[in-house]
């Protein structure tokens, strides 16, 4: 039991592969791929991947700040 713990948390420490840079996916593989590698970062890794598109669109003037509170507003609520 001990040995599969040691295992499971080197498994938690291993860096990442990069499986966004495959060559030939598509964009969205690419993203859902990136997203998805380790189990245990999702959540981190969408909310990382979201701001910085915010952020991104908002610099753009594809969108502006109180577009992005509003939808912030509505996935809070």
């Amino acid at each position: 039991m001990r040995k599969q713990q040691v295992d499971k948390n080197k498994d938690d420490l291993m860096p990442t592969q990069n499986p966004h840079r495959i060559v030939g996916l598509c964009t969205s593989s690419k993203v859902y791929n990136a997203l998805t590698e380790l189990k245990h970062l999702e959540g981190h890794r969408s909310a990382k991947f979201l701001s910085l598109l915010a952020e991104n669109l908002v610099r753009k003037g594809l969108l502006n700040e109180q577009e992005v509170v509003h939808m912030l507003d509505l996935v809070v609520d």
